[in-house]
């Protein structure tokens, strides 16, 4: 006699700034999945372009919980995770469609492989067989960035495990995100998912890629010297609360170039970029008391050694996604990231 697994409750958390002309296409797709046990929370970030008024309206089977401002990417789904009550919880930008077994393949991967989270394939929305994300790939100065991005879609076809998912979309266990906790509220925007990736695999879960699952994303890569700030402070935070000591000394040198070749793109890019450049690392010297405190938590969570967390890291990056495409990253990109293998390898050995 074989015994089939429970049904679980799936919550999808659909965080909402502003974006409600994306929110027909998003909640459509999942109106039509096949896995039946789900429910939809559209969380209202401070939207002031009536949000709440067309879901309550013209989606009444979802639910919409309001946060009264914006509290961010990672305090907004903090919010909905909150009121979710779901045995998985899915993540979901508005600025997507869904496959009608995304939310299947998801529960299955987790199921069958006892995952602590799971991320689906995205593609492009306006060009379907293109990959925009197949998870993320984690450098070791703690940046994330698309795995597979403007790769063949077919390329990336069997589940893999990986070192980040991709904030865009994932699924987490309600019992790991109880463990492990949520996004941290102070990245507000960028790199949580990072570091709530890091946190997991530090706790001992896995984190599966799924190619079956498959989700449409509307994405766009440009940068802004707000998004340069959250990017340069965020990154800083993930390194200080999740490696040991000895792992972030041995990462002195790679992370030195990786402070020089910052400042050499804030020059480049103006003043508006040098300001946040400064205002990051003033922002970490001046919570480094506050960061302390939240590295002994998350160290508390700790089931294996550093060495788990860094061969799953990346010692090189792809130059094109973080300065653009053009004739200086194809030729200073091949150079940067041997410099980055050499300084890599004392952390490879003591992690």
């Amino acid at each position: 006699m074989v015994l089939s697994m429970p049904r679980r409750l799936v919550s999808i958390i659909v965080v909402c700034w502003n974006q409600k002309h994306h929110l027909p296409t998003c909640l459509n797709s999942l109106r039509r999945q096949t896995y039946p046990d789900i429910e939809v929370i559209v969380v209202d970030n401070g939207c002031t372009d009536g949000t709440r008024q067309y879901v309550e309206s013209e989606q009444p089977w979802v639910r919409v919980h309001t946060t009264g401002a914006n509290l961010g990417y990672a305090g907004a789904n903090n919010a909905g995770f909150t009121v979710a009550t779901g045995d998985y919880i899915v993540v979901l930008n508005p600025d997507t469609e869904v496959d009608p077994d995304f939310v299947r393949g998801l529960v299955d991967a987790v199921d069958e492989r006892e995952v602590g989270l799971a991320t689906p394939r995205i593609c492009f929305f306006d060009d379907r067989g293109v990959i925009n994300a197949c998870g993320n790939e984690v450098h070791l100065s703690g940046f994330g960035y698309c795995r597979g991005l403007g790769q063949p879609r077919e390329r990336y076809a069997a589940p893999t495990r990986v070192a980040s998912v991709s904030g865009c979309c994932f699924m987490i266990r309600r019992d790991v995100l109880d463990s492990i906790g949520g996004f941290d509220d102070d990245y507000f925007a960028y790199v949580e998912d990072t570091d709530l990736s890091v946190r997991a695999i530090l706790a001992g879960y896995c984190i599966l890629f799924v190619p079956r699952s498959i989700v449409y994303h509307k994405y766009a890569l440009k940068m802004t010297p707000t998004k340069f700030f959250l990017l340069e402070r965020n990154r800083r935070q993930t390194l200080v609360k999740n490696l040991r000591v000895g792992t972030l000394v041995a990462l002195v040198p790679l992370t030195l170039m990786t402070n020089a070749l910052l400042w050499a793109y804030a020059l480049l890019h103006g003043p508006a970029y040098v300001g946040a450049k400064l205002g990051a690392q003033v922002w970490v010297y001046r919570n480094l008391g506050k960061l302390w405190d939240k590295r002994r938590r998350v160290q508390s969570l700790r089931r294996v050694p550093d060495r788990e967390i860094v061969r799953l890291l990346s010692s090189t990056v792809p130059a094109d996604q973080f300065v653009g495409p053009g004739l200086f990253p194809a030729l200073a990109g091949p150079i940067m990231n041997l410099a980055y293998r050499l300084l890599a390898v004392p952390a490879r050995l003591i992690g």
